[in-house]
């Protein structure tokens, strides 16, 4: 949620910490793109009053994120997605099962 002093990302609070991270990674990635919306359409509700602290254009665009099949959304998982890799982003679990990390693996497109 970008506002004018302030960007905010939120995310489901009993996510995993590999999920937490690739979701934060996916927002900064809307905003390195430089993106403001996903389609710059209404999304379908009269929010009227719903809201009345927030500018509707916040709240459009943040539920205007719903489209994953949108360019701008692509393009932010992509970049996400190559980010966590350059950094090596995985799972911090100490005593994972080695089936974990071969799924792991498999799902980044690394050799096994």
């Amino acid at each position: 949620m970008a506002l004018d002093n302030a960007d905010y990302i939120f995310y489901e609070a009993s996510t995993s910490p590999l999920h937490r991270d690739h979701i934060i990674l996916h927002e900064i990635s809307h905003m390195l793109l430089g993106h403001t919306t996903a389609t710059g359409t209404d999304p379908g509700a009269d929010l009227t009053g719903l809201f009345t602290s927030i500018d509707p254009r916040t709240v459009r665009n943040v539920l205007g994120r719903a489209n994953f099949s949108s360019p701008q959304e692509r393009e932010a998982e992509q970049l996400a997605t190559r980010i966590a890799k350059a950094a090596k982003l995985q799972s911090m679990a100490e005593d994972r099962a080695p089936e974990l990390d071969r799924l792991d693996a498999a799902l980044r497109g690394e050799e096994i």
